[in-house]
């Protein structure tokens, strides 16, 4: 009877991880870039080089796939030190979402913005340059 239990258990444990695991394999970012400001959901001024003197910087990006809700992380890199990491939601299978960086100045050089999900891979990466 022990035994019995013990393995219902073990296949409970693999049943139940089993769709986390095909959800994460289905999710992924349709859109991603880098602009000066978003309205209504759209991002304008996209590219991929800005003036130093920018101001602030968009990240946008579209997530489909996912079921349920969860969350992507937007992970803003200059060069490779990590400058900030914004947790964002994800509400549905086609969902919208961006973060913001204000952008000094003297931080010119190459950029990175990384998506990632909740079990911490990297999704998607979109690099620009301020120069």
């Amino acid at each position: 009877m022990r035994h019995r239990k013990t393995v219902l258990s073990a296949i409970f444990a693999m049943a139940v991880s089993v769709p986390a695991l095909v959800w994460a394999a289905q999710m992924q970012v349709q859109e991603l870039a880098v602009g000066t400001y978003v309205s209504n959901r759209h991002l304008y001024g996209s590219n991929d080089s800005f003036a130093p003197t920018v101001g602030e910087l968009y990240a946008f990006s579209r997530v489909v796939g996912a079921e349920g809700s969860t969350h992507v992380y937007h992970r803003w890199y200059y060069g490779d030190q990590l400058m900030a990491e914004i947790s964002l939601p994800v509400r549905s299978g086609n969902w919208r979402t961006w973060s913001s960086k204000k952008i000094m100045p003297q931080w010119v050089g190459r950029w990175r913005v990384d998506v990632v999900g909740e079990d911490g891979s990297v999704i998607d990466s979109v690099t620009f340059v301020l120069s």
